[in-house]
């Protein structure tokens, strides 16, 4: 971040940036910067709005971190706002696992001992996807108590790009609304940012825990003063258990999020990387001292 500022000493970044999970994540949108700025209809709302939703049998999750202070809150139904939360965040789950399945088209943008970042363009705007690969060496519930989403968790104490996580709608066990703030950055010349997310909780039969979200709209959260709405497209990260090595995790995750603005596109081509490559190497000094 230090970088960008010595390279760019007279740019000031009016619009928009934001994390998805803690990065910032940096794309181009031509669109006026403001707190309360609208948008166009998302893929979400558009395709996605009251579709029928429901409970799957099973799918409780206890070891996630969605209960605990969360359930205590009443649960609100499925079409809170009239949106379909359940459907929309479905359909994440099902995005992110296909872009771990999918290796083509991907492209190396840096390497160090412990993440290989890479992208690729992504279909569901006109900014890039990208992936980060590494091993944790941490036990997979380490390594989730340390990523999962839940107010006042270890998330905010260890990200630097998390300055707070808040809970506005739990949904069911397993998916809730959320809004994470985000503080300035590179001296001032990214300016906070929120975003509100659905977000999916789910465990596959081979122990692989995933968070799956995307941007949405709640009544509960409107854009607030003083802080730019920020859009996170598909978005999350799978913690998978390594065979014969109990202490070690295989991190995946994924980001594509809109950040507006008039950003530079070199800006843009060092900086999320660099965050990625940042975000890794905090979580790996994290896991030894946030333990399940």
């Amino acid at each position: 971040m230090g970088v960008v500022v010595r390279l760019f000493p007279l740019w000031q970044e009016s619009r928009a940036s934001g994390p998805v999970f803690g990065l910032q994540v940096p794309v181009c949108r031509a669109a006026p910067e403001r707190a309360g700025a609208s948008r166009p209809v998302s893929w979400c709302r558009r395709a996605l709005l009251q579709q029928p939703g429901g409970e799957a049998a099973g799918e409780r999750l206890a070891s996630t971190g969605l209960r605990g202070r969360a359930a205590s809150l009443v649960r609100s139904p499925l079409f809170a706002g009239g949106m379909n939360y359940r459907a929309v965040a479905d359909t994440v789950a099902e995005k992110l696992l296909s872009y771990s399945k999918d290796g083509a088209g991907w492209r190396v943008c840096k390497r160090t001992n412990e993440v290989c970042v890479s992208w690729r363009p992504s279909s569901e705007y006109s900014g890039n996807l990208y992936k980060g690969e590494g091993i944790i060496k941490a036990a997979p519930k380490d390594v989730w108590e340390c990523l999962k989403p839940v107010p006042e968790g270890p998330r905010v104490k260890w990200d630097k790009n998390v300055k707070s996580f808040e809970l506005i709608e739990m949904i069911s066990d397993t998916v809730s609304v959320c809004r994470t703030v985000t503080p300035s950055a590179a001296v001032g010349l990214i300016s906070p940012r929120d975003f509100v997310d659905v977000i999916l909780i789910k465990q596959y039969e081979n122990g692989t825990i995933s968070s799956n979200a995307t941007h949405v709209e709640h009544p509960n959260c409107p854009p607030k003063p003083h802080y730019v709405r920020g859009f996170n497209h598909p978005c999350g990260c799978f913690c998978a258990p390594i065979a014969g090595e109990p202490q070690k995790t295989q991190l995946t995750m994924f980001f594509q999020t809109d950040l507006g603005g008039y950003l530079p596109q070199s800006v843009l081509d060092s900086f999320f990387p660099s965050s990625m490559v940042e975000f890794y190497s905090n979580l790996a000094k994290a896991v030894k001292i946030f333990k399940a």
